[in-house]
């Protein structure tokens, strides 16, 4: 039971800042950009030189915490340094 609350609130704090990232994008904000706190596959690949079958290996194993909006897998920037870390 309280494995299901942490991801709970795991997921609540990754779709919130989604959300902030998407209402920043839309309003066109010209200011200096905070580092990205919510990655997709692509940006891990780039960012941490990742391959496919590693990003895809994490995530079945439970290594890394994500969350898949409309068939597209997004991580937490902090879960991912964690597991490099």
């Amino acid at each position: 039971m309280k494995t299901k609350n942490l991801a709970s609130a795991f997921q609540e704090d990754l779709y919130l800042s989604l959300l902030y990232e998407i209402k920043n994008y839309v309003a066109g904000s010209n200011r200096v950009q905070p580092q990205k706190q919510i990655l997709d596959s692509a940006d891990l690949k780039q960012e941490f030189n990742l391959s496919d079958s590693t990003i895809y290996r994490w995530r079945r194993d439970g290594k890394i915490k994500f969350i898949k909006i409309g068939g597209k897998y997004y991580y937490s920037r902090k879960s991912i340094e964690a597991l490099l870390m």
